[in-house]
């Protein structure tokens, strides 16, 4: 049977937002309304029946959370979302409180947003009119989410909020591998001092399996009169489960990622209000179980590598930093390597099979020449560094992980790696040459990219990145100069700073990284994990959209990392009035100063990239 027509109304006054929501929802074929005021929203309300209405807090004509006041009694099934700004928590928690079903905030992400209207489509089938659940503070379980750092603490935080909205004594979620046909998860909790158990288990067997294979909640009152269950796990724990709480976990895609089991043994079944609180609850654990969990394909095994913690660096700056205006400020604050002493006389002479035909960049840690391979008749990049490199251990090491970890990534957004080597004692690494050179390159030819092309470029990057971090690295040194263009994307370049996971890190006893993109825990000499990153993204973001970086005329190295460690980043509109408001939010979001209030994954950042794009492809 065809899936019933769904009616979905709109209650906003920006005229992009409505007509994004408006494409991306009737993509699915829902059919779409929208409204600018709220008097017209109440007319339209009077005169026709929806399914859902997305309600704006920014109308022109009143409140609404007095519209929500008046319909929610009226409407008991409508599902309702609010629109609010992103980091406005009093209104949200109040029109949650008076009957909203969840929020959305801006930039809107359709993504998010068809997520969203999915899952509150999904409860108004299940909501009984006379018996709404209980209300439940989603703003504050979106902080506990956010906040958990590493994979483990954000599977413990699935748990905790699962088992406290539930009145559950024990909850496990898992994670499904489509390849191995497996659920795999590390932690089973109830009290804090319960056992915490690495489990893998076929997808295919026990209540959870059912629930994989049914896509569907599965409510047992009794889990020993059900011939699916599997007692090994109580066998193991000497917990008795009685009855059990089955919620499959779909990303914002729609895509089943795995499930959440909560178990109870005196506290009785669960009744169908708690379905509703499941299902509500179910896409925020499924966007944190992706964040949470990381499969390390070359090691065969299971990583979780959602916020790698590597060992803090240590600043060690002299007093007298010499004044460089900002065309002059140094890239890195690692001491400077020997770089060739004339590298033009390379041209024409050949490193190992590859020809030397020009010079592509020179920077402190060697040079980077254009190169035809000889075999296989294509144009290379090759990074050779100064001489004598490859016998300094530290030099060595760090180019090593270098290469092992671009040749690990193999994205379409970072730069593949063909070969590396030693040439008269200097280490060189060839790479896929990119057409059009780097967005500095681009920067410092055109002083600032239009607001399409820049937010493409970042968001390719995005794409690397998350490549990068779902391996556990942390690249350490995103910048213009880090991100190579060709003809139709960008590519996230010189993974150099990069320690791989489990790694102590860089021996040079300095921090790594460029002043004008470094976060502030980077400017500290503090552990940084894969948000430190997200930072540097969010202030390349800023300089390739206003031709200018976040804390340009600073006075030295010195001055511009105090700056990032002290200074909100300035509104990119006070330098280029037309930018967007949404661009200045995700500038505002990626660089905020505690590493818990920006984007917790490139996945989240590159949401609100694919969101601004849209919208101003509607507006151009």
């Amino acid at each position: 049977m065809a899936a019933p027509n769904r009616h979905i109304l709109i209650a906003d006054q920006d005229a992009t937002s409505c007509d994004l929501l408006t494409m991306h929802l009737g993509l699915r074929g829902w059919d779409v309304t929208s409204c600018a005021s709220l008097q017209e929203t109440r007319d339209t309300l009077d005169a026709n029946a929806y399914d859902v209405l997305l309600l704006s807090e920014d109308l022109p004509d009143g409140k609404s959370l007095d519209l929500l006041r008046d319909i929610r009694p009226e409407r008991p099934g409508m599902g309702i979302i609010m629109v609010s700004q992103r980091g406005s928590t009093e209104p949200i928690i109040r029109a949650l409180e008076h009957g909203a079903d969840d929020y959305l905030t801006r930039p809107l992400s359709p993504a998010v947003a068809v997520a969203r209207v999915q899952s509150v489509l999904a409860l108004s089938t299940d909501r009984v009119s006379t018996q709404r659940p209980q209300f439940l503070d989603l703003p504050s379980i979106d902080a506990h989410l956010r906040n958990a750092s590493g994979g483990r603490a954000k599977l413990e935080a699935i748990c905790d909020i699962l088992r406290d909205g539930l009145h559950a004594e024990r909850v496990s979620v898992f994670r499904l591998d489509r390849h191995g046909n497996e659920l795999l998860s590390v932690v089973a909790h109830g009290d804090e001092d319960g056992p915490q158990l690495v489990i893998r288990i076929p997808a295919d067997t026990g209540l959870s399996g059912a629930c994989i294979q049914s896509e569907a909640v599965l409510n047992i009152p009794d889990a020993y009169q059900d011939d699916r269950f599997n007692s090994t796990i109580d066998e193991e724990t000497g917990f008795r489960t009685g009855s059990v709480l089955c919620v499959p976990l779909h990303d914002q895609h729609g895509e089943l990622v795995g499930v959440a089991q909560a178990l109870n043994h005196t506290n009785g079944t669960f009744a169908a209000s708690d379905e509703i609180i499941a299902r509500q609850l179910a896409p925020r654990c499924a966007a944190a179980l992706t964040e949470a969990f990381y499969a390390d394909i070359a090691a065969g095994g299971l990583q979780l590598a959602a916020t790698i913690t590597l060992a803090p660096a240590i600043l060690d700056l002299l007093d007298s930093t010499i004044a460089v205006s900002d065309a002059d400020m140094p890239t890195h604050v690692l001491d400077d390597v020997r770089t060739m002493r004339d590298p033009d006389n390379l041209i024409g002479t050949s490193i190992g099979r590859y020809a030397v035909v020009s010079i592509l960049g020179r920077g402190s840690q060697g040079v980077v020449l254009e190169g035809k391979d000889a075999f296989l008749e294509r144009a290379v990049a090759i990074k050779l560094l100064g001489p004598d490199s490859a016998n300094i251990n530290v030099m060595r090491d760090q180019f090593m992980a270098e290469m092992r970890s671009m040749a690990l990534l193999m994205h379409p957004n970072t730069v593949a790696v063909y070969d590396a080597g030693e040439h008269d004692g200097a280490l060189f690494l060839v790479m896929e040459k990119c057409s059009d050179g780097t967005a500095l390159s681009r920067l410092k030819a055109e002083g600032r990219l239009p607001l399409q092309v820049a937010t493409n470029v970042v968001r390719d990057a995005c794409k690397g990145l998350d490549a990068a971090h779902r391996r556990g690295m942390v690249h350490r040194d995103i910048k213009p100069d880090n991100i190579l263009l060709s003809e139709h994307d960008a590519k996230l370049s010189d993974f150099g700073l990069v320690l791989a996971h489990n790694q102590e890190g860089d021996g040079s006893g300095r921090i790594a990284g460029t002043p004008h993109y470094m976060s502030p825990e980077q400017c500290r000499g503090d552990a940084v994990d894969h948000r430190s990153d997200i930072y540097a993204l969010g202030a390349t973001l800023f300089h390739l959209a206003t031709g200018e970086p976040p804390f340009a005329n600073s006075r030295d190295v010195k001055h511009v990392m105090r700056r990032h460690r002290e200074e909100q980043v300035r509104d990119p509109r006070e330098i280029d009035p037309s930018l967007p408001p949404d661009m200045c939010v995700i500038v505002a979001t990626a660089m905020a100063k505690d590493p818990v209030d920006r984007y917790q994954s490139a996945v989240e950042m590159l949401d609100d990239l694919d969101s601004l794009l849209a919208a101003a492809r509607l507006s151009a």
